[in-house]
């Protein structure tokens, strides 16, 4: 199965200028999971369902 996954950007809470960019794609639930994280709608893959770990991640590398 073919899903789509995304970057996203979490922002640091404590100082809330500063974004980090993880170094995964992960699929919609996931990231909408995390506090302070966003989905970047323009950065994505399609992938097989299978090449994604646990969380619905796969590497950027």
């Amino acid at each position: 199965m073919r899903l789509t996954v995304f970057r996203y950007k979490v922002w640091d809470l404590q100082n809330d200028d500063q974004a980090q960019i993880p170094d995964f794609y992960a699929v919609r639930e996931y990231i909408e999971q995390l506090e302070g994280a966003s989905v970047i709608e323009d950065d994505y893959l399609e992938v097989d369902e299978s090449d994604l770990d646990v969380y619905g991640r796969i590497s950027s590398n």
